[in-house]
């Protein structure tokens, strides 16, 4: 039997669409969604700008997908595993869920669960890594009860809302998510 890499219980992920770029460029003035993702001064995109975001489909170096809702069909995000080095067998995570209402739904931990095994069981990575705002406080969680492992601290490297915030690196590797994923996916 051929395990399904690209869906999980509420998600499924996929291409990009031409009318997701609309969503995104709509729900990019949500200060809850874009202020935990911008490390610089906010700079409105367009239409295009975003086009441009998923970037080329025929390298290896970055897998960017749509975060799918199966029961609705509604796009609700992105996921990607960029920077990655094959030799090394290790990668870079980010993930957005757009609209606050599909947020804290475990759509978000869905996709997660998803793409990290995706990365692990058909890219054949050894580590996936992440960087996250000090503040995101629902993120943290989710990483951490992934099994990512809090491994740095970048102090005072975020200037936001008038002060200073850390920036916090977090990894996993194969072994640990292959020990954490019967828990994880419950």
């Amino acid at each position: 039997m051929v395990k399904n890499i690209i869906e999980g219980n509420f998600i499924k992920l996929g291409n990009f669409e031409e009318e997701f770029f609309k969503i995104i460029v709509e729900n990019q003035w949500d200060i809850k969604f874009f202020r935990p993702l911008s490390w610089d001064t906010f700079h409105p995109y367009t239409i295009e700008d975003w086009k441009n975001f998923v970037g080329d489909s025929d390298t290896n170096s970055r897998f960017l997908f749509a975060i799918i809702n199966k029961e609705s069909k509604e796009f609700i995000g992105w996921t990607s595993l960029s920077d990655i080095q094959f030799k090394n067998r290790v990668a870079d995570l980010s993930m957005a869920i757009l609209k606050e209402d599909n947020r804290n739904r475990g759509l978000g931990k869905d996709a997660l669960n998803v793409i990290l095994n995706f990365a692990f069981y058909e890219l054949g990575l050894h580590k996936v890594k992440l960087s996250v705002h000090s503040n995101n406080i629902p993120a943290i969680k989710l990483y951490s009860s992934a099994g990512f492992v809090k491994e740095g601290t970048d102090r005072e490297a975020l200037f936001q809302d008038g002060n200073w915030l850390d920036v916090y690196y977090y990894g996993i590797i194969d072994s640990e998510w292959v020990n954490k994923t019967q828990i994880f996916k419950q």
